[in-house]
């Protein structure tokens, strides 16, 4: 009888004593240590876009349509004669509208046709287009540009970037462990944050610039100095954020 009271004891401790190796496994925790890195480069951009707006405006719809296509067909036929192709030149907008003067007691018709031009950052063919527009005198025609980062060069510096900030995390988390005498063992996570700033803009990714112009009696001139013109360049940054594993 004596037995089986101790077998039934030994049962019971050896089970409390499981549980109680279980519940320890479960709640303890292995150390982990944060260390972030980043890395950032000015880009100079590679990429231009201009996007070009003629508007009318007549008494008669159908009149204000047609000015409207002779002018814009006008323009098709400058960026042709500068090497750009029907595919290279896209309708951004395109809309007619009207309003009534009270006054005159008229009805006004309003049509307007919006391009936009991109290419390879070029500073002799900018300079090229405005002399172009210049030279056949285009009338209700506003011209804005900007300047951006192609996928292609966003994408291989950051490549490099993303390197160069894990590196950076990397020395972080040694000087981190070798303070507090800890020993790095894995990496548990990795967060990936990537940030694109203009250089003194605020954080504007686009510069937008219109040519100063020059009216005179008869026609309008764009003074333009692109053979000196420097681009404006964006920050590009990466940062990275790693858990790591550690121990005493």
């Amino acid at each position: 009888m004596s037995n089986m009271i101790s077998f039934r004891i030994a049962i019971i401790l050896a089970t409390a004593a499981l549980f109680s190796n279980s519940t320890f496994s479960q709640n303890k925790k292995s150390a982990e240590i944060t260390a972030e890195g980043s890395s950032k480069i000015k880009v100079r951009p590679d990429m231009v876009t201009f996007t070009l707006t003629i508007e009318k405006t007549d008494t008669i719809e159908k009149n204000v349509i047609k000015i409207l296509n002779e002018e814009v067909e006008s323009l098709s036929r400058s960026l042709e004669k500068l090497g750009f192709q029907n595919k290279a030149v896209k309708v951004s907008d395109y809309r007619i509208s009207s309003s009534f003067d009270d006054d005159r007691r008229q009805k006004t018709y309003t049509a307007s046709n919006v391009l936009k031009v991109e290419f390879w950052l070029d500073n002799k063919l900018i300079d090229a287009f405005y002399n172009e527009i210049q030279g056949n005198n285009f009338k209700d025609l506003d011209i804005n540009y900007e300047t951006g980062i192609s996928d292609s060069l966003e994408k291989s510096t950051r490549v490099l970037l993303v390197q160069s900030a894990i590196e950076n995390a990397q020395a972080n988390a040694a000087n981190i462990s070798k303070k507090l005498g800890l020993t790095i063992i894995k990496v548990k996570q990795v967060y990936k944050e990537n940030v694109r700033t203009q250089v003194f803009a605020n954080e504007i990714s686009y510069v937008r610039f219109t040519p100063a112009k020059i009216v005179g009696d008869t026609d309008i001139s764009y003074k333009t100095s692109f053979d000196k013109f420097q681009v404006e360049e964006t920050e590009l940054e990466e940062k990275i954020t790693v858990v790591y594993e550690v121990s005493n």
